[in-house]
């Protein structure tokens, strides 16, 4: 009976790992980090954890993950309520039709599905928010916000790749 829960605990928790860490990588990512007194451009490690586990994943990573991911953004950040949920649903919607298009791929190709895919999602976001206000907001921070998160992909894919293959055993599940 022990040997059961045991086992059932740690199947739970295999399978909330990705959620588990794209939260702690989102909460990371707020964390105060005063770069070139850029207190507020912030990488956007949603977009990479959604990607990463949407394609390695996406038997424990679906549409219910996204929302939690979007909602405690949302919780975090002072942009339009509902923003980042949308940004990150249509990014799901698009991963979720293209990812049998990365799979197999070289790093390289699926480091430039998400640049492409982000990119879009990004611009989404952005429009949202722009029409919300009746303006066109300012790209640059959008930019470089964009630009970090696209530096950053390969060093957080690397830490997911880590917690997929140390933490994540396909026989328990």
């Amino acid at each position: 009976m022990k040997k059961k829960l045991d086992d059932n605990t740690l199947s739970f928790f295999q399978k909330s790992l990705p959620l588990i860490s794209s939260i702690l990588l989102l909460l990371l990512s707020y964390s105060s980090v005063n770069i070139f007194m850029l207190d507020s451009v912030h990488p956007d490690l949603g977009f990479i954890c959604i990607y990463f586990w949407m394609l390695h994943r996406p038997d424990l990573f679906g549409m219910l993950s996204v929302v939690v991911i979007g909602l405690l953004d949302m919780a975090i950040t002072s942009v339009l309520p509902g923003a980042s949920l949308f940004g990150y649903l249509i990014f799901y919607v698009i991963i979720y039709n293209t990812q049998k298009i990365f799979n197999a791929k070289s790093f390289v190709v699926v480091w430039c599905g998400f640049m492409a895919i982000s990119f879009v999602a990004v611009l989404f976001k952005w429009l949202v928010v722009s029409i919300y206000y009746s303006k066109f907001l300012p790209l640059l921070i959008l930019i470089f916000g964009y630009s970090v998160s696209i530096a950053l992909y390969p060093v957080v894919s690397a830490i997911l790749v880590f917690i997929q293959n140390r933490f994540i055993q396909d026989e328990g599940l």
